[in-house]
């Protein structure tokens, strides 16, 4: 579902619900259980927002997982981003990303983790040649709970023809 009360805002809903296996996994599982035991449940949210030279933007989603036996795990993830166009052909977006994983419990009642947390920053300055044709490059920070050598960096060039 998605709202746009005006030209500078906007605004959406989604949701999905159904099976995340493939059917090929069907023989893998255990005796008794069926592919439509394992089932996913997302639901989301994103905003926008344009004002002169400014783009602002931001999702946020919470997915939940059946699993037979381990639990219902859960993960909320999103990202907010601001970008700046300083001229018609040049640009730069700041974007902060995160991605929660929750707690599985154990049959003895124990909770333990069943992903690593994890955010990002990036950085990137883009300039547009033609409506068509575009470079960019992006610089990445990057903490991944439980993994050694954090924080970790990343730069990335980007050339995009559009058609």
């Amino acid at each position: 579902l998605g709202f746009q009360p005006n030209v500078m805002w906007s605004f959406g809903l989604s949701g999905s619900r159904g099976v995340y296996l493939r059917p090929s996994a069907g023989a893998t599982l255990p005796s008794g259980y069926g592919l439509s035991d394992y089932r996913q449940t997302v639901l989301g949210g994103d905003l926008a927002f344009a004002w002169r030279y400014w783009q602002l933007r931001a999702e946020l989603f919470h997915a939940r997982y059946e699993i037979p036996v381990v639990g219902n795990p859960e993960i909320v993830s999103g990202y907010l981003e601001g970008k700046y166009k300083f001229t018609p052909r040049f640009s730069a977006a700041l974007r902060f990303n995160q991605q929660t994983f929750g707690p599985v419990r154990r049959a003895s009642g124990q909770l333990l983790a069943w992903g690593r947390d994890v955010w990002r920053v990036d950085v990137a300055p883009a300039y547009r040649f033609t409506p068509h044709v575009q470079v960019k490059l992006q610089y990445s920070l990057e903490h991944d709970a439980g993994r050694p050598g954090n924080p970790r960096q990343l730069i990335v060039g980007q050339f995009t023809v559009r058609f």
